[in-house]
């Protein structure tokens, strides 16, 4: 069971998950590739060494990308690095002030990234190689404004919330969020059709 699962909270649930970037694996690959190269020339003790170490570095890189997760949940922003030396970042969405994502034209070109992770209080936090970090980022922003809407209370006056499913739509004429059920834009008072099931 990974690290998320083991630490969901009860009603919990993860909506959207990622992880380091198969590309870590990049640098393994090339050593392997130029190790095997030299293994059949003159220099074929130098070849076997290089092809032991890219072995080397494949396996940290597995390591790396195996035990690295990300994840949002309805409530929270939940990651993890690392295996025997660990670093957990967990942040409930009220608390995430600032969510950017960093990416060259090679990054852009195969969905890799750098996520920077701000919270309340001036904490940043970067992660490196995240794979997808713009569906992550538009992940979270989904489940912020989720947990920003408005609850209303129950008709008896008790304690109890009930949370109030508001379908919205943009209005044709200019563009604020209306009610699905809306037949006059309370921005702009125009006569707009309701969206009946």
């Amino acid at each position: 069971m990974s690290y998320v699962d083991r630490h969901l909270n009860p009603g919990e649930k993860v909506v959207h998950r990622t992880t380091i970037h198969p590309i870590i694996f990049l640098i393994g690959v090339l050593i392997g590739a130029t190790g095997v190269a030299l293994f059949w020339t003159d220099v074929a003790a130098l070849g076997g060494f290089i092809v032991v170490l890219a072995l080397v570095v494949l396996a940290a890189s597995a390591l790396r990308y195996q035990n690295s997760e990300f994840a949002v949940t309805s409530r929270r922003v939940i990651i993890k690095i690392g295996w025997l030396s660990t670093h957990t970042l967990e942040l409930q969405l009220s608390k995430v002030e600032a969510l950017s994502v960093d990416q060259d034209a090679i990054g852009q070109l195969f969905d890799y990234g750098t996520l920077v992770v701000g919270g309340t209080g001036g904490t940043k936090e970067a992660f490196n190689l995240i794979s997808a970090p713009m569906a992550f980022r538009q992940a979270v922003q989904q489940q912020t404004d989720l947990a920003s809407r408005p609850v209303a209370r129950s008709p008896e006056g008790s304690n109890a919330l009930a949370t109030e499913i508001r379908e919205e739509r943009e209005c044709p004429h200019c563009a604020e969020r209306i009610l699905v059920k809306a037949s006059r834009c309370r921005f702009c008072g125009q006569a707009v059709t309701p969206v009946v099931e």
